[in-house]
């Protein structure tokens, strides 16, 4: 046994010997072998310097560090923050928007915070041909508002280059995107400055850069968010920064996916709000451009073609058949819609008057400033009177500083001119000459006269002024109410009560008055 092994082992070790079998190949390795470098004993090598490699940008020695968290600056208390009132331009900080109550007022009021003139928004109870021939003329627009719910789109067509439109880039600002494309299409509508330097900038830009542009412009943001209180715009970046949140874990989940109808599945999400069983609402547009009706909806790509009509229809026509259908349909399903439409307010005439007044206060009071300085002109007048072209209650009226410098000299009233001096001789008028009139002179004396009768026309001027104001605002705010529209009841859904309130419950607690009230109440 042990010869039998000694003698296979040999044949493995000498293959070729016998002849008859091919020889195996040695196994080597494949790293090249190197001399063994001298060692010098002489060399301490423990003082030599360790070798650096150059930086390689395909390999870290350590992993990547996470961005470090934005730091924020919260206050002690951030309840009492919260409920507390108003700093001074701190809405125009806030980058959320919220959610719009569908209310014609609003509407109404953001159309003149944003720089639109002689418009409305009116609530429309029918679409039958009826109710749509009581609007005021011209219907600009109508704006159609409904509970969300996700459903095929319809087929986009060619887009005309005359339609202006803009996609809804930001969470909440649907109904301004859809007030502003229908504002961006009307004719004869009257613009303010901004809103035509935001036409003008935009007309090149394509419908996701138009609403970017539109969510970065803080005026018109401030004005959509002219109705909200504090708790809302906190509630509105809280429920932004959710769908940020769950938009970066499906990204995560998701990395390839990319969908067709990804603007309408995130639209979804916002209406499902992540599950919490509210609902979403959304507000498309609808208006002529040319000959054409133009559904704007600025969560699809492209604007969709309604239809055409002719020169002697009214464009309303070809959009009741689309309407009845689509409210049957939700009626149904049991879902909430709204119709508001766009048109004229026929104010005109009385908005005109009311300009004119206030520029003629206006440079009644710069000319009176001039003559006589001192905290005790009679022209200061209370806060309850208009006299400035910069005053911000003009926009409740859709008036701004441009219109009022527009209103012709001829409309204007002015006090009478200053007596002339022609009689007095300029050296002797003069205050360096030695001959100038003593008080007691008679040139001193017609100065002084005159003066004081031009103070005293100037003042009646004044006051005729301020109540002919009152009467126009009057005038202004009957036809107003008659729409339910008017202004110093808007302004007052302006104020913020929270902070009020809340110090009054806080008094009321310090007190032990609810303590008490809780008491009376259990028993």
């Amino acid at each position: 046994m042990e010869d039998q092994v000694e003698n296979t082992l040999n044949e493995v070790a000498a293959p070729g010997r016998n002849g008859d079998a091919d020889p195996l190949p040695l196994r080597r390795s494949g790293r090249a072998r190197k001399r063994p470098s001298d060692h010098n004993e002489d060399v301490d090598y423990s003082k030599e310097l360790p070798v650096t490699l150059p930086p390689s940008a395909d390999t870290r020695r350590n992993p990547k560090r996470r961005a470090a968290p934005e730091a924020f600056d919260l206050p002690d208390n951030l309840l009492e923050t919260s409920l507390g009132p108003w700093k001074e331009d701190e809405q125009a900080e806030w980058a959320s928007w919220i959610e719009l109550e569908s209310d014609p007022a609003f509407f109404t009021a953001i159309l003149g915070r944003i720089g639109v003139k002689g418009a409305k928004i009116e609530e429309v109870l029918s679409v039958d041909e009826d109710t749509l021939a009581t609007l005021p003329s011209p219907v600009h627009g109508l704006v159609f508002l409904y509970e969300y719910v996700s459903e095929e789109s319809a087929e986009a067509t060619e887009t005309s280059r005359e339609v202006w439109f803009a996609n809804q880039t930001t969470h909440n600002a649907c109904a301004t995107i859809a007030l502003l494309n229908i504002i961006m299409n009307a004719e004869g509508l009257g613009l303010g400055k901004r809103l035509r330097e935001l036409k003008e900038e935009s007309k090149d830009l394509s419908p996701p850069l138009r609403g970017n542009m539109i969510n970065n412009s803080a005026w018109i943001r401030v004005a959509h968010n002219s109705f909200a209180r504090r708790l809302d715009l906190l509630d509105a970046a809280l429920s932004l920064q959710n769908d940020v949140d769950a938009e970066k874990k499906k990204r995560a989940r998701v990395a390839a996916a990319r969908q067709k109808k990804r603007n309408q599945q995130r639209a979804k999400a916002r209406a499902d709000k992540s599950g919490d069983g509210s609902v979403g609402y959304h507000f498309i547009a609808f208006v002529p451009v040319g000959q054409q009706v133009w559904q704007l909806d600025g969560l699809t790509s492209t604007p969709v073609c309604i239809g055409e009509y002719e020169q002697d229809q009214h464009w309303t026509s070809v959009m009741r058949p689309v309407l009845q259908e689509r409210m049957m349909r939700y009626e149904t399903e049991r879902l909430s819609f709204s119709l508001l439409a766009l048109c004229g307010d026929n104010l005109d005439h009385v908005r005109q008057k009311l300009a004119a007044n206030i520029r003629s206060l206006a440079e009644l009071e710069t000319m009176f400033r001039g003559h006589h300085h001192g905290p005790d002109s009679k022209l200061i007048t209370t806060q309850d009177v208009i006299h400035s072209p910069t005053d911000d209650r003009l926009s409740s009226y859709q008036l701004d500083e441009e219109d009022i410098q527009a209103v012709p000299e001829s409309e204007l009233k002015k006090a009478p001119p200053k007596p002339q001096e022609s009689s007095i001789p300029v050296s002797s008028a003069s205050p360096l000459s030695p001959s100038s009139p003593s008080p007691s002179s008679p040139a001193s004396s017609v100065t002084a006269e005159g003066d004081h009768e031009a103070m005293e026309a100037t003042s009646k001027l004044w006051s005729e002024l301020v109540t002919e104001q009152k009467h126009i605002l009057v005038e202004y705010n009957n036809e107003a109410t008659m729409a339910g529209q008017e202004p110093t009841a808007i302004l007052g859904r302006t104020k913020d009560y929270t902070a009020a309130i809340h110090e009054w419950v806080g008094k009321l607690a310090s007190h032990g008055a609810l303590r008490r009230l809780h008491g009376e109440v259990r028993d």
